[in-house]
């Protein structure tokens, strides 16, 4: 009887600290638009890189170069300080309300 109730402790407790784990915003974190706002050139230009590499590995085509997302990037984050989108789905976003970034026919 000692073990289940153990057991039945030890889970609890882990349910707990898994949520209490989840990535939350601390008061003192930074938004996405600081991080982005910190990158110098070549970090951004690596970041946008690597991002478009992802998407053409899933199988998407890019019909533009990086510096095209650096450019809206750097406006979206500009005009909206409180920056609440991660650059990685602001990338998509603005690829796929472009038409600059598409799905493949062909992989």
């Amino acid at each position: 009887m000692t073990r289940k109730l153990f057991l039945s402790l030890l889970t609890v407790f882990f349910i707990f600290t898994s949520v209490g784990c989840n990535k939350s915003p601390e008061v003192n974190e930074k938004s996405y638009a600081e991080h982005w706002n910190e990158l110098d050139k070549n970090q951004k230009y690596w970041f946008v890189t690597t991002e478009l590499e992802k998407l053409k590995a899933a199988g998407y085509s890019v019909i533009v170069e990086e510096y095209y997302f650096i450019d809206r990037l750097d406006s979206y984050y500009n005009d909206n300080p409180p920056g609440d989108l991660p650059a990685q789905e602001a990338i998509r976003k603005i690829g796929v309300s472009t038409g600059t970034i598409q799905m493949s026919l062909t992989k």
